[in-house]
């Protein structure tokens, strides 16, 4: 039972935290409290969904999780299943709500505001995916990926929301932006899971994420 409070409290903080953060940052023209409420138990849904698509990948000889193919110790495993798996999936289950439900119900009227919403999306999915991970982890590495989780889902989903928003203001093409944000947006999360699991190249997807960071900063404070 203290385990569980221990999980929840270590889900729930870090979420509040990140979602007040960007809802500051919105300050200047914030959207209603309640549309990123709401996209967060979209991002939430759609992490349960993405979990269950993962489980089905075995079917197509594929593992399961990102975890099982890091044990597995091949570096050419872990590159393709990190590109071509985990970026593009997860990347794809935080979009579908974004293009089904908050682009067609959501006033989205500056390109700040795609940050916004992605971001609330990737805290709820990143709050989910942490019930599988943090049961498993103590001390410095439990509270570190609540923390930084539901961040780094944000900045990853934040390349595809500005790009899309950006174009739909602009009254340019959406699906296009999509197929450029999409991909970008996978390809930085591939890499980024790479990194993080060679004590080399660590460092680098620290400075990868505030590098991406303080873009969103820069673009946020425009707004």
């Amino acid at each position: 039972m203290i385990i569980f409070w221990k999980v929840a409290a270590s889900i729930i903080a870090p979420a509040i935290f990140w979602l007040a953060y960007f809802y500051y940052k919105d300050r200047r023209q914030p959207e209603p409290l309640i549309n990123l409420l709401a996209s967060f138990l979209l991002g939430f849904l759609f992490g349960f969904l993405c979990f269950l698509f993962y489980r089905q990948l075995p079917l197509l000889g594929l593992p399961a999780g990102f975890n099982q193919v890091v044990a597995g110790g091949n570096g050419h495993d872990i590159f393709f299943y990190s590109l071509c798996i985990v970026g593009p999936l997860e990347e794809s289950f935080k979009f579908l709500p974004f293009a089904f439900f908050i682009l067609r119900n959501f006033d989205l009227d500056e390109p700040a505001d795609g940050v916004v919403y992605a971001a609330s999306l990737a805290i709820g999915f990143a709050s989910f995916e942490n019930l599988g991970y943090l049961p498993l982890m103590s001390g410095a590495a439990f509270f570190g990926r609540a923390l930084v989780s539901p961040l780094t889902h944000s900045i990853f989903s934040s390349i595809w929301g500005y790009l899309i928003v950006r174009a739909k203001v602009g009254h340019q093409s959406e699906f296009l932006a999509a197929l450029v944000g999409l991909p970008l947006a996978a390809l930085v999360h591939g890499l980024f899971n790479i990194m993080t699991i060679s004590n080399s190249l660590r460092i680098y997807s620290a400075l990868l994420v505030l590098c991406l960071w303080l873009t969103f900063i820069f673009l946020l404070e425009r707004k």
